[in-house]
C-alpha cells in the first residue's frame, strides 16, 4: 500500500513538471489588426511584458492591396502598466502588397513586469492599407 501511495505521488510530481513550462510566459507572438480594428486610425496592441530580466525585439509588420507607400510615418506611444509612457516617431521603409517587416526595436528591457500598451498610428495611409501588425520576441541576455 505504502509503495502505490509513493508512486502515485512521483506520478503527479512527474506530471506536475511537465506542466508547468506550458503555463509561463510565451517567447513571443506575432498580432496583426486590419484596417477595420483601429481606433480612429490608431492601432492599439496590449503586449505582456512580464520578464523584466529578459530582452525583447520588435517588429512592425504591413501590407497594401495596391500602391506602394515609401517612408510610411508610424507615430508611436507606449504606456507602461503604471501608466507612464512617451511617445516617438519612426519610419517603415517601404510597405507594398507583397507585404514588409521591419525591426523596430531590438534589445529592449521592460522597466516594469505587466501588459503594456502599444499605440501606433499610421500617417498618409489610404483604404488600401490593410492594417498593421506587431511581433514580439523574448530572449534572455545573451541568447539570441
Amino acid at each position: 500500500m505504502r509503495s502505490r501511495r509513493l508512486f502515485g505521488t512521483v506520478l503527479a510530481a512527474l506530471a506536475l513538471s511537465l506542466a508547468l513550462p506550458a503555463c509561463s510566459e510565451p517567447d513571443g507572438a506575432e498580432l496583426f489588426l486590419r484596417r477595420d480594428e483601429a481606433r480612429d486610425g490608431i492601432y492599439v496592441f496590449t503586449l505582456p511584458l512580464q520578464d523584466t530580466t529578459a530582452a525583447y525585439d520588435f517588429w512592425f509588420y504591413s501590407r497594401t492591396a495596391r500602391t506602394r507607400l515609401d517612408n510610411l510615418q508610424l507615430n508611436v506611444q507606449w504606456l507602461a502598466p503604471s501608466g507612464d509612457g512617451f511617445s516617438e516617431t519612426v519610419y517603415m521603409r517601404s510597405v507594398g502588397p507583397l507585404g514588409s517587416r521591419e525591426l523596430y526595436r531590438s534589445g529592449m528591457v521592460p522597466a516594469q513586469s505587466g501588459d503594456w500598451q502599444l499605440s501606433v498610428r499610421p500617417v498618409g495611409v489610404d483604404e488600401g492599407f490593410a492594417g498593421l501588425g506587431v511581433i514580439y520576441k523574448r530572449y534572455e541576455h545573451g541568447t539570441r
